[in-house]
């Protein structure tokens, strides 16, 4: 008997996916004469519902991958296609038993979301189909078995961005612009009296104000909601002002953008309940007091994590960005503090960064973006002030950069004037011009604007100056007692965030 020869070969190109089969038995004439073909991803596994087009009509892969082709006696082929994968075909020329395998080749989508200046942004999610994927810490995405259809990118504290996407350009970089975000500080006042918060909820309903920053820790180390972080509870720090699941379904229902502002290092009550967290000073033998302010180690590894396991909690709560206030080393204090890793620059520098870095670590992830309240002077000097704040560093490391540029804190000689704070248009706008010639990462600047001592028109000169730059603005005020005449009345859903 003569050997029967055969060949099997397949032909993969960027578009589709060919087999061919060579010469086998013909079937006896009794049994049906089908070819079965198994259609599979890259990975090996069926793909359910592909539409092949045979020589005798089209056919379905069932439940586990199969279609089948007629065998005639003559070669035949049948092109596959499958949502999600370049489209496929095969050719059979000879009737055998086992299935043909047929791999088709995913359709992969790649981009990048970026800022206008080309900088990565993180944690933008970007939805097609039922495809659903967040950007890593480069801004970078990639979407398997990509279909045609409407692509939809979303940032906190960004404008959300929609297109349609028609299959053909495989790599794809996606601008967002950030929202001018425009929010007043809510201080733990206002809790302790109903009628304010109501009264400042109204205000962000009938103004252009589309952001609230809830204290949720705040300078005398008080927590203010009824958190589950075990330390907290252990030194007495928790004070219950208000029900943070309230506060945010309040804030959504809204459509308000929710900033938790944490302060983070000056903790009167940990610093003096745990000893070893906090700056020590050696000519007193005690925890380093300036004022009434007491100074967490900010190169202690507990007294980061206590910080960080309160922004993971409200963060998971709903917020949308986590801002850490006070983050940075105490500010003129003596050459007998002591902290545990060092105090030099370069040292406090890294240690600031890489706790932000931290937090972005532990944040991104769930959704929060990460901002680093910072003096207003920042923006202009060289060097960290002193307190490890170096505002070039905080740029490329904080989502976003809230220096406190109040006019009444810039002593005689500030951007020309004997006394700043009767200026306080030309003051922010100096102090900002600093800042964005100094930007070098992704990081949007939002200023803390000062709404004490001031009348409406000084807090509006301030507003305007961040606005002629296209920022947004937050207006601090301890009491949460705010000029509302300054603020331009709501407009219309472009007017939210």
């Amino acid at each position: 008997m003569l050997p029967i020869l055969g060949s099997v070969f397949l032909t993969a190109c960027l578009a589709q996916s060919v087999v061919v089969v060579g010469e086998a038995p013909i079937p006896p004439p009794s049994e049906v004469p089908t070819v079965s073909i198994l259609v599979q991803d890259d990975a090996g596994e069926p793909i359910v519902g592909a539409q092949a087009d045979t020589e005798h009509g089209p056919e379905v892969t069932d439940g586990g991958g199969l279609f089948r082709v007629r065998w005639e006696g003559e070669p035949t082929s049948a092109t596959v296609q499958a949502q999600g994968f370049f489209p496929g075909a095969v050719v059979v020329d000879s009737f055998q038993d086992e299935p043909v395998e047929l791999a088709l080749r995913p359709v992969v989508l790649r981009g990048a979301v970026v800022d206008s200046q080309g900088f990565g942004l993180p944690i933008a999610s970007v939805t097609l189909g039922e495809a659903n994927v967040m950007t890593d810490d480069q801004g970078g995405f990639e979407i398997s078995r990509a279909s045609p259809g409407t692509i939809t990118v979303e940032r906190p504290g960004w404008v959300t961005t929609e297109f349609d996407w028609d299959g053909e350009v495989l790599v794809r970089e996606i601008v967002l612009e950030p929202y001018l975000i425009r929010a007043l500080h809510i201080g733990h006042t206002v809790f302790v009296d109903p009628a304010q918060w109501s009264e400042l909820l109204t205000i962000a309903e009938d103004t252009v104000v589309n952001a609230l920053v809830i204290d949720v820790k705040d300078e005398s180390g008080r927590v203010l909601y009824d958190t589950e972080v075990s330390l907290a509870r252990e030194i007495g720090a928790v004070d219950v002002l208000f029900d943070i699941d309230r506060v945010v379904a309040q804030m959504d229902v809204r459509g308000l953008y929710k900033i938790a502002r944490l302060v983070t290092f000056q903790d009167p009550i940990a610093a003096r309940a745990v000893v070893d967290m906090a700056v020590y000073d050696t000519a007193t033998g005690a925890p380093f007091r300036k004022r009434n302010q007491y100074f967490l180690d900010p190169t202690d590894p507990q007294a980061r994590e206590y910080a960080l396991r309160l922004a993971e909690e409200v963060c998971s709560v709903g917020f949308d960005e986590i801002q850490f206030d006070y983050v940075r080393f105490p500010d003129g204090y003596p050459g007998t503090a002591v902290f545990d890793l060092g105090d030099s620059e370069d040292i406090r520098i890294g240690t600031i960064t890489s706790f932000l870095d931290q937090a972005a670590d532990r944040l991104h992830p769930l959704g929060c973006l990460v901002g680093a309240d910072i003096f207003g002077f920042i923006t202009t000097v060289v060097g960290d002030g002193g307190i490890g704040q170096e505002f070039t560093a905080l740029s490329a490391t904080a989502d976003v950069v809230s220096p406190m540029v109040y006019p009444s804190h810039y002593s005689t000689g500030w951007f020309g004037f004997d006394t700043p704070n009767d200026h306080p248009g030309e003051v922010v706008a100096g102090a900002l011009d600093a800042g964005l010639k100094r930007l070098e990462g992704q990081s949007i600047i939002r200023p803390w604007l000062q709404d004490f001592y001031y009348t409406p028109a000084q807090v509006r000169e301030q507003i305007d100056a961040a606005e002629a730059r296209s920022l947004g603005w937050m207006l601090w005020n301890a009491v949460s007692v705010f000029n509302v005449e300054a603020l331009d009345p709501a407009t219309g859903p472009e007017s939210g965030q």
